[in-house]
């Protein structure tokens, strides 16, 4: 096992363990999920039929919106940790949301997932793909599980995202440790080699903190600290990044999150 596998193991276990913070506090996650989901409505009634496959449910963010939404539906949940699988049903249940058609599985995208062509009516994952392998192969690879006139459709937070911290390291002239993101563009470019009609729309979320400790303590909290290319600051190193990122913003740490909205259509 390499070190990127090893350090996306212990980020899945993370966020397992942060499963009940997540949920109270995954405001952008939140608020980009109802985003999917309002992308969602022009093709609702439209769908093949078939089943809904859910890659990467979380805490239940986007699936009690396609449970409602599909409640006749079939629909696969999953998420590659057991225990943010099991509060997403627990939501589910507390919601009173019916369940008779859902299946709950323990899925690894990169790994453990095997595909059978045109077997879903959708594809649909929320902050997700930032964290396959490879952004475009693992969604072209989950596209050839979708059904002529079927449709894939997911957000994830693209590379630019976190300019300031980056910025920061930049004038410090150390490592940035945030995790790498997806550039849309060449997502876009490979996706189109395969049968699909894209369509994407881009947009900037803003997220405040008191200070940059505060930002990466939330980072922690929410299980999303983990860098998977092993990437770190010694504490010397953290102590002067969190000084002078506190100094140039004056009391106001400002993340910028760029998440991407990407729809493709299966031809047929």
């Amino acid at each position: 096992m390499n070190i990127t596998e090893k350090k996306k193991q212990q980020a899945v276990h993370k966020f397992g363990e942060a499963a009940q913070y997540y949920h109270q506090h995954a405001d952008i996650q939140k608020q980009v999920a109802n985003g999917l989901i309002s992308s969602l409505n022009p093709w609702r009634d439209i769908l093949p039929p078939g089943p809904i496959l859910e890659v990467g449910c979380g805490t239940g963010f986007l699936t009690k919106q396609l449970v409602e939404m599909y409640p006749k539906r079939s629909i696969i949940v999953t998420d590659a940790s057991e225990k943010m699988l099991q509060f997403c049903k627990s939501e589910l249940q507390k919601s009173n949301c019916p369940l008779n058609n859902i299946t709950f599985k323990v899925v690894e995208v990169n790994t453990g997932m095997t595909v059978e062509s045109g077997q879903y009516a959708m594809v649909i994952s929320n902050f997700v793909a930032q964290w396959f392998d490879d952004t475009a192969m693992g969604l072209e690879r989950l596209g050839a599980s979708i059904k002529k006139g079927g449709l894939l459709l997911c957000s994830f937070p693209g590379n630019q995202s976190f300019s300031q911290w980056y910025e920061r390291c930049l004038e410090l002239g150390l490592p940035f440790t945030a995790n790498p993101l997806p550039d849309v563009e060449e997502v876009v470019i490979k996706l189109s080699t395969a049968p699909f009609q894209i369509d994407y729309y881009e947009n900037d979320l803003q997220e405040n903190f008191d200070s940059a400790l505060a930002f990466f303590r939330h980072l922690k909290q929410m299980g999303a600290s983990e860098n998977v290319t092993g990437k770190s600051l010694n504490t010397k190193q953290f102590r002067l990044l969190l000084n002078h990122w506190d100094q140039q913003s004056k009391g106001k740490i400002n993340i910028k999150w760029h998440i991407v909205y990407l729809a493709a259509k299966k031809d047929g």
